[in-house]
């Protein structure tokens, strides 16, 4: 990681699964490292690493607990240059027709506006300096039209596109904007999905193939290592898959600057 020591990295979500993972690698590296999530036993535990992460209490769907947990954040560790929001939910499976429609709604405001919050507040934070990085988190889940992922796909998209919007709006402000893609990777939200009792009901082929092709999550870390040293400017606005060739991107990005922008309906 480039000139760690001078990063200070926000990452949501980070008692568990990616999130946690990121956060762990960027303590190791030697960033300032704040991980918010709710309160919870695995997110005190952030705090006894042998690389110690900064543990901050948020809820990021709630507008005032974000701007109150930023401010804390920056007390002890100073406004970010870094921000990955990998906070999400999956726990409303289910057909459309039937899905608990409260259950829905929390889905996608702890996916959508949990992102928009958190970027937010972050950005305002950015912008007084001049510089900083953005790191929204993508999944696929639902791009086929899967049925029974409705909340999961609506929140995902609603990302990708937010991301594409906040790029264009901060573009030559020194602050860039990327949707990252991190693979499948094992975490208590995909071993819900696989295994869990609403899984394995709505989603019965999703577990019997999982272990086939689920990931540890180093190639997803070290993507956004490399996104926080400035090598994806070139890119701001797009959705960037973890296997994605980022130097050949970026050269075409550099040449056709619409190329930069996301087609989620793209095909080969």
């Amino acid at each position: 990681m480039n000139d760690s020591s001078t990063t200070v990295a926000y990452i949501t979500g980070a008692s568990r699964g990616i999130g946690r993972l990121v956060a762990e690698a960027f303590a190791e590296a030697g960033a300032r490292t704040v991980g918010f999530a709710r309160p919870s036993d695995d997110l005190e535990s952030l705090r006894d690493l042998a690389a110690p992460v900064i543990p901050i209490a948020m809820d990021v769907a709630d507008p005032v607990s974000v701007l109150a947990a930023f401010s804390e954040a920056v007390e002890v560790a100073g406004p970010p240059t870094l921000l990955v929001t990998c906070a999400g939910s999956i726990d409303a499976l289910g057909p459309i027709a039937t899905v608990d429609v409260e259950r829905w709604w929390n889905a996608v405001t702890v996916d959508l506006r949990g992102t928009m919050l958190c970027a937010r507040a972050a950005l305002s934070l950015m912008l007084e300096q001049g510089s900083g990085r953005i790191v929204t988190v993508y999944g696929n889940l639902g791009d086929d039209g899967c049925e029974h992922v409705s909340a999961f796909a609506v929140a995902k998209a609603g990302i990708a596109r937010f991301t594409e919007t906040l790029a264009t709006e901060i573009e030559g402000t020194g602050v860039h904007a990327v949707c990252v893609h991190p693979g499948f990777v094992q975490t208590p939200m995909t071993e819900h999905l696989a295994f869990g009792v609403e899984g394995r009901k709505w989603l019965p082929d999703f577990g019997p193939h999982a272990a086939d092709h689920w990931g540890d999550g180093t190639g997803a870390v070290d993507l956004i290592r490399r996104i926080s040293a400035g090598h994806a400017d070139a890119l701001e606005g797009r959705l960037i898959h973890v296997g994605d060739d980022l130097e050949t991107m970026c050269e075409v990005g550099n040449r056709e600057p619409d190329h930069r922008r996301l087609r989620i309906c793209q095909k080969d």
